[in-house]
């Protein structure tokens, strides 16, 4: 999300409220995981309902970039978005996860990257840049990116036999007389899917970097 040459103040102050809004949404769920991790009483359906409304919000993220408002990029930031809520209602369906350290690890590594982007862009809304701000948002995700993907990845590969054995979402095809397993479908995205989005995703972070940082790719 960056910012074009043109926009009236009105609109600025419409990002700027918006990415604070974020980053209040994002704070929130941040102290509340630390309260619940260090005092041992994490419960992931605690979680769920303002992660979702996060996440969910991040679509506007995407809408201003279609409309011109952002630099947003829309295709990263599609595949982001609807990945994430993928896998907010995957862990939730799983109550066999729902304890497992990869999802607090996962929601962390997610929560940490907002609470860096949305202020940066918030002050950008006003052409105000902060260089620490500007190089956590860039820099951050380098070890968080990755950290997320894996415990995204570890998530579905221990769901795959809970939602094959108990058939929960699975789809029925009455025209083929079949019932697709959600297990399959979780198995394709895994093992074909997302390792190509993960892949783009990095790339497109990495693209940034270098625009942003002027850091040179390395042969």
């Amino acid at each position: 999300m960056g910012k074009p040459a043109k926009r009236s103040s009105l609109l600025s102050a419409y990002i700027f409220l918006y990415n604070v809004a974020l980053f209040a949404i994002h704070l929130k769920i941040f102290l509340d995981l630390v309260n619940a991790v260090t005092s041992g009483k994490f419960v992931y359906k605690d979680h769920f309902p303002l992660f979702c409304i996060g996440t969910a919000a991040q679509l506007l993220d995407v809408v201003h970039g279609v409309l011109g408002i952002t630099t947003t990029g829309i295709a990263a930031g599609l595949l982001q978005v609807l990945g994430r809520l993928f896998m907010l209602f995957l862990i939730e369906g799983n109550p066999t996860i729902h304890n497992q350290i990869s999802t607090p690890v996962l929601l962390f590594a997610w929560v940490l990257i907002e609470l860096f982007r949305y202020p940066y862009y918030a002050l950008r809304a006003w052409d105000i840049e902060v260089y620490a701000l500007a190089w956590l948002r860039y820099t951050a995700w380098i070890p968080l990116y990755p950290l997320g993907l894996t415990m995204e990845w570890l998530s579905m590969v221990t769901s795959l036999k809970y939602y094959y054995e108990t058939g929960k979402y699975s789809i029925l095809l009455p025209y083929l007389d079949l019932t697709l397993n959600f297990s399959a479908i979780i198995a394709i995205i895994a093992f074909a899917v997302f390792p190509f989005i993960s892949r783009k995703l990095l790339g497109h972070m990495r693209k940034q970097r270098r625009n942003k940082m002027n850091v040179k790719k390395t042969k």
